[in-house]
């Protein structure tokens, strides 16, 4: 069976300053790789909604 290893996301106290007051978690790490990115949407993040409702139209 395949398994993914997905990137562990932060929390509110674990990112820079700039971010939205209202999102308390799921934010990745700032330096993430290109491979770490694709396989966030997979993942509950803070975009994986703005993700899958651009992407499923688009194809």
């Amino acid at each position: 069976m395949l398994s993914l290893k997905l990137p562990r996301l932060l929390s509110i106290n674990q990112v820079p300053k700039v971010r939205e007051q209202g999102i308390l978690c799921g934010y990745r790490p700032p330096r993430s790789s290109a491979a770490d990115c694709l396989l966030s949407v997979f993942q509950m993040t803070n975009e994986t909604l703005n993700i899958w409702t651009h992407f499923v139209p688009a194809w």
